[in-house]
């Protein structure tokens, strides 16, 4: 069940970026503005990614085989990490052709299609980050709650791209129309910019899960709580990671019977409540310092 509405929530952001993307193209080539050719491409990104996503979570449901006896454990963080990376490169490009293009005079825009363009946007990216959102509650892995990251950008992008837009046809019927020009790649340094903090965000989280850090404290704190309420005191603090859609958690090497189905209930029963899959480790011994 939860398989097939995380594969409903990607195939919505796919279906959605492809319409938003294919439908930028056009009209930012006919309108001359490099804020929706950017805009655009973003889209276009979002559903290459968003099939990354769906290639991911398929890979990361596969049974574990002779090749890979544990399965595909940091699938889904490696997909999360490659998005982070491109929406990071996208900015970054983004910047440099915003740079060139105010040091060239700026260019002129038509107005009628990138305000059309703007409101449809917004609404568009809008609906589909809400519908990722409120799925989001019950579908709680780390692609959809990418998924929802990305839309988030892309809709605060969208709105922010109306507002310059909207921006621009003010200035234009005033005394300083001359600067109108340099309205549109003065939204794409800004925006890229700022935006710029998400995809950093998803790479240092997907990273975290790779190298098998530390989850979230909150996680954390909900396992001792539950340990804590099932009569369970380690002796030692469990070692405990999160890596996409499993939690892993190593167990004392001597535990008695009874303990360690105590731990075993009491973890898999947070596990649960997170929808993530519960992957005990026991008797391992990892030096630290």
């Amino acid at each position: 069940m939860r398989k097939n509405s995380e594969r409903k929530v990607l195939m919505v952001s796919a279906i959605s970026a492809a319409c938003f993307s294919i439908s930028g193209l056009i009209l930012g080539l006919l309108s001359g503005s490099v804020m929706i050719l950017f805009d655009s491409a973003y889209s276009l990104l979002s559903l290459a990614l968003a099939s990354l996503s769906l290639l991911a979570l398929k890979l990361a449901n596969q049974p574990a085989n002779n090749d890979y006896p544990f399965g595909r454990l940091t699938i889904e963080p490696i997909a999360i990490l490659v998005k982070g990376v491109v929406i990071a490169l996208v900015c970054f490009v983004s910047m440099i052709f915003a740079v060139v293009s105010l040091l060239q005079g700026g260019r002129e825009v038509n107005l009628d299609l990138a305000l059309v363009f703007g409101v449809v946007n917004v609404i568009g990216c809008a609906i589909t980050w809400a519908y990722i959102k409120r799925r989001k509650k019950d579908v709680k892995t780390s692609l959809v709650d990418a998924e929802q990251r990305q839309w988030q950008m892309d809709t605060w992008l969208s709105t922010a791209v109306l507002l310059g837009f909207i921006a621009t046809f003010v200035i234009i019927h005033t005394p300083y129309a001359d600067y109108a020009r340099y309205a549109d790649p003065l939204m794409v340094l800004i925006i890229s910019g700022y935006f710029s903090y998400i995809p950093v965000r998803m790479i240092a989280q997907a990273l975290r899960q790779i190298l098998f850090a530390a989850p979230t404290d909150d996680l954390r704190a909900q396992i001792d709580a539950q340990l804590t309420t099932s009569g369970v005191q380690p002796h030692k603090p469990l070692r405990i990671a999160q890596v996409g859609s499993f939690l892993i958690a190593q167990l004392p090497a001597r535990l008695d019977a009874n303990v360690h189905e105590l731990m075993h209930i009491a973890i898999n029963e947070i596990a649960e409540q997170q929808q993530l899959k519960l992957l005990l480790v026991q008797g391992v011994h990892i030096q630290q310092d």
